[in-house]
């Protein structure tokens, strides 16, 4: 990722895609919410529940830090590091959902694969490939933390490091390459829908300039018309004067001026008409 890339002034489908972005993260912590509720009621848990105290303090953050990107959307000027800051924290986020539901053995590991397919949306593949590896490694320092028993995450059913080193080595291979093909993939289908919208804009913009050259065409047409029709009546008025007044060199060499004149620019204007026929 070159440090241009990140001061470069996006365009007004950027923010419209930043805010979309804050959408669904807010709908996601309120639907994470209305689940943690029916959960406590379902299951009888006691308001201090440990881990229902974590995921609640969890979900405020996601409210506060949606807060916060709404407010900052106008005001920062490097909005391209500002999406790359939001999504990072969305890795983070979600490492930290998976810790509190079961971490190895948790539900949600999918959350990274949704994160990098909104990314490579707003953020195209380099930005999928960025925080694929960041899921990848959050990912395994947590799997390793957990199989050393540094850290114990709840809603285990197992101690992690009883299990087999193959099946835990398999499964974090699993999540690791799907998280890069995912990228990989969806990078791809992003920028191919880019380069798309970039030829139906640069379509558009040619069908327009074509519309206003056949507007401008058909009005320079009728000028053509109304300039030829005039042009015609004075060669047929300067020929009855020349037929009905007494011959005088003078008078006939200026209305043969006239005349030729009048047969020049009718030529050009039928020219003209010609030249402008589709």
């Amino acid at each position: 990722m070159d440090a241009d890339d990140l001061s470069v002034t996006p365009d007004k489908d950027f923010y419209h895609k930043l805010k979309w972005l804050m959408f669904f993260r807010l709908l996601f912590a309120t639907l994470l919410l209305g689940s943690s509720i029916v959960l406590q009621m379902s299951e009888n848990y006691p308001m201090i529940h440990q881990p229902l105290l974590l995921l609640y303090g969890l979900i405020a953050a996601i409210f506060f830090l949606s807060f916060c990107y709404a407010v900052l959307l106008y005001r920062v000027r490097r909005v391209i590091l500002f999406a790359y800051i939001q999504i990072g924290l969305d890795t983070l986020l979600v490492s930290l959902i998976i810790f509190l539901t079961g971490s190895f053995s948790s539900l949600f590991s999918f959350l990274y694969l949704v994160i990098i397919i909104y990314t490579s949306m707003v953020l195209f593949r380099n930005g999928s490939m960025i925080m694929a590896a960041l899921c990848s490694i959050q990912y395994g320092i947590m799997v390793d933390l957990e199989f050393y028993e540094i850290l114990k995450p709840f809603g285990a059913e197992e101690l992690l490091a009883n299990q087999p080193w193959s099946h835990i080595l398999y499964k974090v291979m699993i999540i690791m390459v799907a998280c890069f093909a995912v990228a990989f993939l969806s990078g791809i289908l992003a920028e191919q829908a880019k380069n798309t919208q970039k030829e139906l804009r640069a379509m558009e913009a040619h069908v327009r300039r074509v519309e206003k050259m056949a507007a401008v065409g058909k009005m320079a047409s009728g000028l053509a018309h109304e300039i030829k029709n005039p042009l015609a009546s004075l060669r047929g008025a300067v020929q009855m004067l020349r037929e009905d007044i007494p011959h005088d060199e003078d008078q006939d060499r200026l209305m043969h001026i006239i005349l030729r004149e009048a047969d020049r620019l009718s030529t050009l204007v039928s020219d003209f008409l010609l030249f402008a026929k589709p």
